[in-house]
């Protein structure tokens, strides 16, 4: 019995580094193509060009344009959602692959919840759009 709770548990790590192996290349990837390609001549945000309002993701592909050229701040202008968000998932990932916690226990809780993932993206996206808060607006 705890042969086959052994191989178990080592196909789970081998499947875990696998998905952790295949999302840091392709993060390498998309930096290196951010690092070539001006965000300006990629595809504008459809949700923008249909309504003229931001939506939560508007500014991402800048911000990480921003980020791979080293300007935290201008990153932080185009998106301070995803600033805040992206360092979480990627701590997400790194707990899940190392099967323990990384983040404290009441972080990990409303990390791990989709609900505060959807609440903050709607909030984002509405207060975005604010006179009020106008500097969550990509820019």
């Amino acid at each position: 019995m705890n042969a086959v709770v052994c191989r178990a548990s080592s196909l789970a790590f081998g499947m875990r580094t696998a998905v952790a192996g295949a999302t840091a290349v392709l993060t390498l990837l998309g930096a290196a193509l951010l690092r070539v390609f001006q965000p300006e001549s990629l595809w504008p945000c459809v949700f923008y060009a249909v309504t003229g309002l931001h939506c939560p993701g508007c500014g991402l592909t800048r911000m990480l344009h921003a980020l791979v050229h080293g300007d935290v701040a201008r990153a932080w202008s185009m998106n301070p959602l995803a600033m805040i968000a992206l360092p979480l998932l990627a701590a997400m990932l790194a707990q899940w692959w190392l099967a323990r916690p990384l983040l404290p226990a009441s972080l990990n809780r409303y990390a791990h919840d989709g609900r505060v993932w959807i609440v903050a993206l709607i909030a984002f996206g509405v207060l975005r759009n604010l006179p009020m808060f106008a500097w969550m607006a990509p820019g």
